[in-house]
């Protein structure tokens, strides 16, 4: 269900991302891409963790759903008015922003750290309770919210980078909203908000803390390179990087759409359960990828010119080079909710350290010789490097071999038909 709404997302996001690439053209895409990636950099660091606490200390059932969102509202005030300035000064110090008009732009997106940190917190909620209809109804609903008021802003008002700005930020505040009145009707006749009980900011630090150094790390493997790129290159390079961006990341929807799922599954199940599960879910879900990636692989080419024109065609070698390295991630993706779900997040945390380093240094060495495809072939080794070392861990941990866990069985075929029969009604199941 989770992966079927990604895959209505992904069909709502493509006109969506044509929309803005076509009619802002390459400038005007990398404005409107930093105006968003930046300051959800500075949210997703001030956050500390702590929506994922929440979720995992309301799937063990520790907490009362009030409780914790008495505290979500609390910290997303909190911490809002902390990474808030320091986004704003960053701004004011960041070369790559010198030009006034993009620094007017992105000091005007500070707004999106309230935003983004309430939205985490919330939805954080739905995960916890494990509603995850809801959570898809939410994201489908955010998508089809944005490309309306994509169009409305492209067509209607003009408003350039600056009004898709603005109706992202409405479009965020949708997800908002749709997980705050689900834990409404979870309360009943019960409070939505209660004062947090003694001890759980620390429990919930504690456990967040332990892992948001590494997830910090992924965030920056992830984006580290869009700083360089509009330093070294320009914004117009910024432009053509992010649409080779949010095509080959088009990938990661098939393990995220696991991961939302499985995190809150495995934290409910015992150690033996755990080991049994991630195993029989990471080799089906890199298959998955895997089958996507070959044919996202030989439509790169087509899509490009059919979908954004020739003026983003300096795109297609840095998005066929992202491509394996997205693939990679996969194990990251799925192998970090089970070591979130086995409290063993410190793990995670150096795999991200390994990567992260590695993407640094590569990008600081290809980026000024290569361009958009230096920072492309720095993601893809990092990706994959991060991503071997968690094999590694989780081999460690839980006992399970490398080809039990990446490569398909028989037995996982046979799943696929028998799923296959039960959808088309063939099956008495």
């Amino acid at each position: 269900m989770t992966l079927g709404s990604r895959v209505a997302i992904v069909i709502v996001n493509i006109p969506t991302s044509i929309l803005i690439a076509r009619l802002l053209g390459p400038e005007g895409q990398g404005t409107y891409f930093s105006a968003v990636v930046f300051p959800t950099l500075f949210a997703f660091v001030g956050l500390l963790g702590i929506d994922a606490s929440h979720t995992f200390l309301l799937a063990k059932k520790r907490y009362s759903i009030a409780q914790i969102n008495g505290q979500s509202v609390l910290l997303s005030v909190v911490l809002s008015a902390i990474a808030t300035p320091v986004y704003l000064a960053f701004i004011r110090l960041y070369g790559g922003a010198s030009d006034p008009e993009l620094r007017s732009i992105l000091s005007l997106a500070a707004v999106v750290i309230p935003v983004l940190m309430a939205k985490y917190l919330s939805v954080a909620l739905l995960l916890g309770l494990q509603r995850i209809r809801w959570f898809n109804v939410a994201n489908v609903l955010q998508a089809i919210g944005l490309l309306g008021l994509m169009c409305l802003n492209l067509f209607v008002f003009h408003g350039g980078a600056r009004g898709a700005l603005v109706a992202y930020l409405a479009s965020e505040i949708t997800m908002t909203v749709v997980a705050l009145w689900v834990a409404r009707r979870e309360v009943g006749a019960g409070p939505l908000v209660a004062k947090p009980p003694p001890g759980l900011f620390k429990r919930s630090a504690t456990y967040g803390l332990q892992g948001h150094v590494g997830n910090v790390l992924v965030q920056f493997l992830y984006r580290f390179d869009l700083f360089l790129i509009l330093s070294f290159v320009g914004l117009s390079a910024q432009g053509l990087y992010s649409v080779a961006v949010i095509l080959a990341e088009k990938l990661s929807h098939i393990p995220q759409s696991v991961q939302v799922v499985l995190f809150p599954k495995l934290a409910s199940l015992s150690t033996e359960e755990v080991n049994e599960l991630t195993p029989r879910v990471m080799r089906n879900s890199f298959l998955l990828t895997v089958v996507a990636a070959a044919v996202l692989l030989a439509l790169s080419r087509p899509i490009l010119n059919l979908f954004f024109g020739a003026e983003y065609a300096g795109a297609l070698r840095t998005f066929r080079v992202l491509i394996p390295g997205v693939v990679a991630l996969s194990f990251n993706t799925i192998l970090s909710s089970d070591l979130s779900a086995r409290d063993k997040r410190i793990y995670q945390t150096i795999a991200n350290a390994i990567g992260f380093g590695l993407n640094v240094v590569l990008c600081l060495l290809w980026i000024p010789r290569l361009g958009i495809e230096g920072a492309a072939w720095a993601s893809t080794v990092a990706y994959t490097t991060q991503s071997v070392a968690m094999l590694g861990f989780f081999r460690w941990l839980s006992g399970r071999g490398i080809a039990e866990t990446v490569l398909a069985r028989r037995e996982d075929f046979e799943l696929y038909g028998r799923v296959l029969r039960k959808l088309l009604g063939r099956s008495g199941e």
